[in-house]
């Protein structure tokens, strides 16, 4: 695997090194992104079928090497690939002797260059540095720092060559790593904002490589056309840079395939969704004459996988590793004594978050808890529990943190939390949960994401819905009846992404800088899947009941309306 993998480099960077002859070129390339582990055809419980998967892109990309040859085709990744799936978790921290099953899959689909998202930095140095460094894994991102030798950790860009022919594929993650992450899984790495250090690189670029095609592959949502957002820039992007002729986007998970005039050309953005729903195609057609362009024309789409059959000879290559991983997957841990529900969580305390809660307080020792539902609407019955319940109950690598915290500041961090979460009761917009209304036949979704809807445990606390931003949370008491001081300090139990600044909660809610963030912790645990694994295997089970420690008010008229808004969201309740 190691050899197939410096052959297909050495390929992409060195062969036909001439220019190109006078006349007509055509080029495909494809783009996948947020793959999040997804690559199998089928789940690891009853291998049932599944709409999509990278198995099935595979059998796009076959079929177009097939009709136009292999060296008519680029094939890039756009991040966010070693997260989100049993088989990545299990190759990242499970399995770590073995060939990594992303450095396979990468090699046997002939990948060109593949972009470092944020969440493959959340699987820590062990993994992509091995994946890199021992593995040939062609990872790119220019705007990720070596501190030390203050040059790109990884590759900053690739040329990639076919028939005479340069293509710059020039790499980005994205900026707001240090936000949502643990320090110790970048250790060594500073993240440069992608403008204006794109420009900058594509200027070199164009000026030392003299590339036919630039390509921006950016991990980064789609943004506004007209403003700027360092975490989702892509329109910004591709109307602010000059040089490039297409920009990938990814990060958001929507799928797109626009074109963007930039004051000088047109550019074309493609992004293609999240967890192998798409894929992402451009099509190039370019004229050489006396050695220049001559003309260009660039048409790009963007691919459902949807129903498209896996590509068997993919899917039998990796059964084994497919195997493996089921077989971790049902593997069983110990009894669930109550059934949990994340839909429950959007209506005040539930099983669901308070078991997490209760995880967290009782782990760390802390006075408080902050926690949010990871998982939009799963249901996990009682029973004996597997991986599998537990990838669904709190499917992120998130280590436990304990910081410290005003009362004040625990009051404004709730305000925040429950500002994005609901609106005023009996308002204009006839929700109290803040969803948008559905369309018809479709069902609403949350204007925020609810992995950032944080409740509290360790306080008594109602939350008013006729009062206004700023004024809804009323702390009663510390959960054993004694006071809650606003001017006394706490410990405060959260995930590291929450305590790193994630969702905005303690910036924006509690006010404090990241500067501040950082003198803030007072201690950091192990990931909290793992703690709750192993609590589970010393017991031989987890109780999961609701600490009924908050309430929304007045409750009738706030339960009745949040009824109505989950039907919105989920329908009726069954």
């Amino acid at each position: 695997m190691f050899i197939r993998i410096s052959v297909l480099i050495l390929i992409a960077t060195s062969c036909n090194i001439t220019e190109p002859s006078d006349g007509n070129y055509k080029l495909t390339i494809f783009a996948t992104n947020d793959v999040h582990g997804k690559i199998f055809p089928y789940d690891y419980i009853d291998s049932l079928p599944l709409n999509y998967s990278l198995s099935s892109a595979v059998t796009i990309i076959e079929e177009k090497r097939g009709e136009v040859g292999e060296s008519n085709v680029i094939l890039i990744d756009n991040g966010d690939h070693l997260q989100g799936d049993n088989s990545a978790y299990y190759y990242n921290f499970i399995d770590t002797s073995s060939t990594h099953i992303f450095s396979e899959v990468f090699s046997w689909m002939r990948y060109d260059a593949v972009v470092v998202g944020n969440h493959d930095i959340e699987a820590g140095h062990d993994v992509y540095d091995r994946l890199f460094n021992k593995e040939g894994v062609p990872y790119i991102a220019a705007n990720i720092i070596n501190l030390k030798r203050g040059l790109p950790y990884f590759e900053p860009y690739r040329i990639i060559k076919r028939n005479g022919l340069k293509i710059a594929v020039i790499g980005m993650t994205n900026p707001n790593i240090k936000k949502w992450l643990s320090e110790d899984l970048w250790s060594g790495m500073e993240f440069e904002e992608i403008l204006p250090t794109l420009q900058v690189w594509v200027d070199k670029i164009i000026k030392k490589e003299k590339p036919h095609i630039v390509i921006a592959a950016i991990h980064a949502g789609l943004g506004e056309l007209d403003a700027y957002d360092i975490e989702n820039p892509a329109r910004f992007v591709a109307a602010n840079t000059n040089g490039i002729d297409i920009v990938l986007s990814a990060h958001d998970h929507k799928a797109t395939s626009e074109k963007i005039f930039n004051g000088m050309d047109t550019v074309l953005l493609l992004s293609g969704g999240g967890r192998s729903s798409h894929i992402s195609m451009a099509e190039i057609s370019l004229n050489i004459l006396k050695g220049k362009i001559a003309h260009k024309h660039i048409e790009g789409r963007v691919i459902s996988l949807t129903g498209v059959e896996p590509h068997n000879e993919f899917v039998n290559f990796f059964k084994s590793h497919y195997n493996k991983v089921k077989v971790f997957t049902n593997t069983e841990i110990g009894k669930l004594l109550n059934t949990v529900r994340s839909r429950d969580a959007y209506a005040g305390p539930s099983s669901y978050i308070d078991m997490i809660h209760k995880l967290q307080l009782e782990n760390t020792g802390a006075d408080i808890s902050f926690a949010a539902p990871l998982s939009l609407d799963i249901t996990v019955m009682s029973k004996t529990l597997n991986f599998q319940d537990l990838f669904s109950i709190y499917p992120f690598e998130n280590q436990l943190y304990v910081i410290s915290m005003t009362g004040k500041e625990i009051k404004a961090y709730l305000e925040y939390s429950y500002s994005k979460w609901i609106n005023m009761l009996n308002t204009s917009e006839g929700h109290l949960l803040m969803i948008n209304p559905s369309g018809k036949g479709e069902r609403g979704k949350f204007k925020n994401p609810f992995f950032n809807f944080d409740s509290a445990a360790g306080i008594k606390y109602e939350v008013d819905t006729r009062k206004d931003l700023g004024e809804r949370i009323n702390i009663i008491s510390m959960a054993d009846g004694s006071p809650f001081k606003i001017n006394s300090e706490y410990k405060v139990a959260m995930s590291s992404y929450r305590a790193n600044g994630g969702g905005d909660l303690l910036t924006e809610g509690s006010g404090l800088s990241k500067n501040e963030l950082e003198k803030r912790v007072y201690k950091k645990m192990g990931d909290i899947r793992e703690i709750m694994y192993n609590q589970i295997k010393r017991d031989g089970f987890i109780e999961a009941i609701p600490l009924y420690n908050w309430k929304f008010i007045p409750e009738k008229a706030a339960s009745e309306q949040i009824q109505k808004d989950l039907n919105t969201l989920f329908g009726p309740s069954i």
